[in-house]
């Protein structure tokens, strides 16, 4: 038993060590990973004293400068994503994330009570609901009042560029044009999807995995890596001052690279998921209460057979 203790309480130091280092790591890469900016607006004017104080030589690409900048970027490429993982550690331990995953969680298990035979009734409903009230909203923000928008949402692009101009018919275009948002049992229950105007975000899972990310991933990292290996073609290779300050700036360029690595981890989680987490904990609170409420009584038939649900309740 005492080496069972001896192991819990080693245990315990080593989760207390990786959430304070984690914490600091977060801060340190949210600092640096933000001000990308501000550090390039800062390397200019060093870049433009190296030129000034170089002699200008004519710049032969060799196979050593092809090589370097190919090594250059996969350096970058590997070192953000490795801390891009470490840094999905770092969000799950953030205590907003286990705070909206606490929540999530315990009202999975009130929905197990209230039971699920009701969802499909209340998403079909609230998307209805978020399709009305975003329309609402753009028409107030048009001051267009609903009588009219009923008088022109079936009219062609050409007939309201004649009644309001290019420029206003765009925006009512827009309003025809809105698509539903996504919303079913799965989503809430399991999976989330991205909804623009609503419905439950992206997962910090699919955010990491994602194309966009990927894509912005790589091509920040062949900017930098191909920024970097401009610096040995500005400064000449003959002068070990000038490698000194090459092989600092790289080693710079590599950490702020892993910075924004962790930042981008740590942001699917204790940002990109605790959104989605709040969004399903929002529309699961909704669910309990429309079924605590009988909301779904003065609904009529819009739905579906609302009497059947009616009969199984009083039954339950």
């Amino acid at each position: 038993m005492a080496e069972l203790e001896r192991l819990e309480e080693a245990s315990d130091k080593v989760a207390d060590f990786q959430k304070k280092y984690n914490i600091n790591q977060k801060n340190f890469a949210h600092i640096l990973g933000k001000n990308l900016t501000l550090f390039i607006c800062m390397l200019v004017p060093l870049l433009l004293i190296g030129f000034v104080w170089t002699d200008f030589k004519e710049i032969v690409v060799s196979t050593k400068m092809l090589s370097d900048g190919v090594i250059t970027v996969m350096l970058f490429t590997v070192g953000e994503m490795m801390m891009a993982r470490l840094g999905t550690e770092g969000g799950k331990l953030d205590e907003e994330y286990i705070e909206a995953k606490g929540a999530f969680d315990k009202l999975l298990l009130e929905v197990g009570k209230v039971g699920t035979m009701l969802m499909g009734v209340f998403c079909d409903w609230q998307i209805d609901v978020e399709m009305e009230q975003t329309v609402h909203f753009r028409l107030r923000l048009l001051r267009m009042p609903p009588k009219t928008w009923e008088e022109i949402k079936d009219k062609t692009p050409e007939e309201l560029k004649a009644i309001y101009g290019k420029k206003k018919a765009k925006k009512i275009l827009e309003i025809i044009n809105l698509k539903p948002i996504e919303l079913n049992e799965a989503i809430l229950l399991y999976n989330g999807e991205y909804a623009a105007r609503g419905g439950v975000p992206i997962s910090g899972d699919a955010y990491l995995k994602s194309k966009k990310s990927m894509i912005e991933t790589v091509v920040a990292c062949i900017f930098t890596g191909l920024l970097t290996v401009t610096v040995v073609v500005t400064l000449t290779s003959d002068i070990t001052f000038a490698r000194v300050i090459y092989t600092v700036f790289k080693l710079t360029m590599l950490l702020f690279r892993m910075a924004r690595g962790y930042d981008r981890g740590a942001k699917a989680y204790n940002t990109i998921e605790v959104r989605q987490y709040k969004a399903k904990s929002n529309y699961l609170g909704q669910y309990i209460k429309f079924v605590e409420n009988k909301t779904y009584l003065k609904l009529g038939d819009k739905y579906g057979d609302i009497s059947c649900f009616v009969t199984t309740t009083n039954e339950e």
